[in-house]
């Protein structure tokens, strides 16, 4: 009789991965049974969910955003069903080279940030989305193909509601509504008793979400240029030894502690930063004296923290690029600069694609550097000289003082750690969708 055999290799992988998920799911548990804590405890005294309505909103700024997002609908309607109408459509907009329409589309959602009503900033975006759809209607129309765009509508859609909702109400309260659709951030305001609730706490974490997304996307401004320009030049034009000094320069960069970066900020960048602000406010373009802790601080040093990973990964991907391509674009005629912008950029998209992704995440997800150079104030503001607050700090900062166990701000930041995770998982999984519409298979 043959004995069974344990095939030990095999279980130790397959504990290896289970203890993995375990843990994650160990993980997720505890966030979501403090999370739920938090809400409970809230709604205990201020109810779930309620809302204050305010129809004479309809003719304020959100209102006014409303309605061009709702016109943006309507053409698409009309312009799909009747595609002849396009023949009068300018032609230059349908030639507009895809550059231009990405520096565009970034400069729109940076300019979502300083403009007062954030739905008027939606509405430009959608402005600009629909002339480029009809300049792709119109070229679809022209070769008498068939096209459609599944997402577009759903996308207007959801923003003119969500346009009207926020125009025709005045208030959100109750835990969800407090949490979700206010921005004040005050979860340790002076109480009587400090484990209690008192009213003049208020746990609008929109504050917090609103000047992450500053610091995300001006890092995303500053570093994609710069990093994918590095990938192209190591690739495509660099020679064997600038590679070989400039490859590791990068690599060294991105083995810097962000607590060191927090500090560059703080001590070399702030002052700059302060320099220019005083040139903005003698100017009037802002309201406010500067102050040495800023959003745009963060996201000037942000944008060098990730600056090493879309450089890097950029360039395996245009290396990745198999050279039949190069060499056939080169046999056509070519010139180096017209492969690299015309083949070899649009080959490897998907990687490109994957780096800014991945960036993104890291610096909605970083801790120290914005702390150091953001600051700890939880007040959202269109002027990014003054100090604020991102999610990641409120967390380090509420760990790192007196918390005491069952009081409300323990629970928040499980609250705060939750929505993050909620976050970061949303843009992982864009970038997955992504990377299946612009993968290349060779």
């Amino acid at each position: 009789m043959v004995k069974n055999k344990i095939d030990w290799p095999y279980l130790i992988l397959f504990l290896m991965g289970a203890s993995v998920i375990l843990i994650t799911v160990g993980i997720i548990q505890t966030l979501l049974v403090e999370t739920l804590g938090f809400f409970s405890e809230v709604a205990e005294s201020r109810g779930w969910f309620n809302i204050e309505w305010d129809i004479s909103g309809i003719f304020s700024n959100d209102g006014f955003g409303c309605l061009i997002i709702f016109s943006c609908l309507i053409l698409e309607l009309i312009f799909s069903k009747e595609k002849q109408l396009t023949s009068n459509f300018p032609s230059f907009l349908v030639n507009v080279n895809n550059k231009i329409k990405i520096i565009i589309s970034l400069f729109l959602l940076l300019f979502l940030f300083f403009l007062e009503s954030f739905w008027i900033g939606v509405s430009l975006i959608c402005l600009t989305l629909i002339v480029y759809r009809i300049s792709i209607i119109k070229d679809v129309y022209l070769r008498g193909a068939e096209e459609k765009a599944v997402w577009i509508r759903p996308f207007f859609l959801f923003c003119g509601l969500s346009a009207l909702l926020a125009s025709i109400t005045s208030g959100f309260g109750g835990a969800l509504g407090e949490f979700f659709f206010q921005t004040e951030w005050l979860p340790s305001a002076s109480c009587p008793d400090r484990r209690s609730l008192c009213e003049s706490m208020s746990f609008g974490v929109n504050g917090l979400l609103l000047t992450t997304m500053q610091v995300a996307f001006g890092a995303l401004i500053i570093a994609i240029p710069l990093g994918v320009g590095t990938a192209v030049y190591l690739s495509e034009f660099a020679s064997p030894r600038i590679v070989a000094i400039v490859k590791p320069t990068l690599e060294i960069l991105a083995g810097i502690p962000s607590v060191v970066y927090g500090f560059f900020a703080l001590i070399y960048i702030g002052p700059l930063v302060v320099e220019l602000g005083n040139i903005f406010y003698e100017n009037g373009w802002i309201d406010a004296a500067p102050s040495v802790l800023n959003p745009l601080n963060g996201a000037i040093v942000v944008g060098i923290m990730v600056l090493p990973l879309i450089a890097s990964l950029s360039e395996d991907a245009l290396r990745a690029v198999p050279n039949e391509l190069r060499e056939g674009s080169h046999a056509l005629g070519a010139t180096k600069i017209e492969t690299t912008t015309n083949v070899m950029i649009p080959a490897s998209l998907s990687g490109i694609l994957a780096s800014i992704i991945l960036a993104l995440s890291r610096a909605v997800g970083e801790t120290m550097a914005v702390t150091l150079a953001v600051g700890t104030m939880a007040a959202f503001t269109a002027n990014m000289f003054l100090p604020a607050q991102t999610m990641t700090a409120y967390i380090a900062q509420r760990v790192g003082g007196d918390l005491p166990f069952g009081e409300i701000g323990y629970y928040t930041i499980f609250a705060v750690g939750m929505y993050l995770f909620v976050i970061t998982l949303s843009l992982n999984l864009l970038g997955n969708k992504i990377l299946e519409a612009y993968r290349e298979a060779y």
